[in-house]
């Protein structure tokens, strides 16, 4: 039986959720400094269509969407699942992708199951997803940077994934707190910090 190496990293977009990154989203306004100081959208615009370009796979670590009586009977709720709770955070059009940044299967796209926490590896079948496909090397993006994005990038180390974070395709719950992130924290975890310019103008070489 023959098998395909994926030498090619994978993007990992998380959560690029309508109630993220929408101006009508619940947790836009508390985004809203973050993502406009570090023109965020513009990046992973500009990310998404480079990989694509590039005939690279977009990987979607999402979040769980809220629905009536899913936490039902929920004895050890987390603070991220009171909000969704009782906030109806990313219930219905809220947990959907931005317009634009949906999945493209003709380019190897794959979507996982969704998170309940902030690691997308965590209770999803991601790890699966990428071992069946032998991808090795993740380039991440997306939100929020001190969570979901830290959260997923340590667990993709101690899994033995090589892990690239795009400095300014993502955003903080204040500007500061993003910051902290990517400058401080992020470069200390994983093997490369770059900013989209400079991961386009890698794989442009190649």
């Amino acid at each position: 039986m023959s098998t395909t190496t994926t030498t090619e990293p994978v993007l990992l977009l998380v959560d690029p959720l309508n109630d993220f990154v929408h101006p009508k989203g619940k947790l836009y306004g508390l985004l809203q400094e973050s993502l406009t100081a570090t023109k965020s959208l513009d990046n992973m615009t500009k990310l998404v269509q480079g990989a694509r370009n590039a005939g690279i796979s977009i990987y979607y670590g999402l979040h769980q969407q809220w629905e009536p009586g899913k936490y039902s009977g929920w004895n050890h709720m987390r603070p991220v699942h009171q909000m969704t709770d009782q906030g109806h955070t990313f219930g219905g059009w809220g947990g959907e992708i931005l317009e634009g940044f949906e999945p493209n299967l003709d380019n190897g796209d794959v979507v996982v199951s969704r998170h309940w926490n902030s690691s997308s590896f965590k209770g999803t079948d991601l790890d699966y997803q990428l071992r069946q496909r032998d991808v090795t090397h993740l380039i991440m993006a997306g939100m929020v940077a001190n969570t979901c994005i830290e959260s997923t990038a340590r667990e993709a180390i101690e899994l033995g994934y090589k892990v690239t974070l795009i400095s300014d395709a993502t955003a903080g719950f204040s500007q500061a707190l993003k910051e902290a992130a990517t400058e401080i924290i992020w470069p200390t975890i994983v093997d490369e910090v770059l900013n989209t310019n400079e991961w386009l103008a890698k794989i442009e070489k190649k």
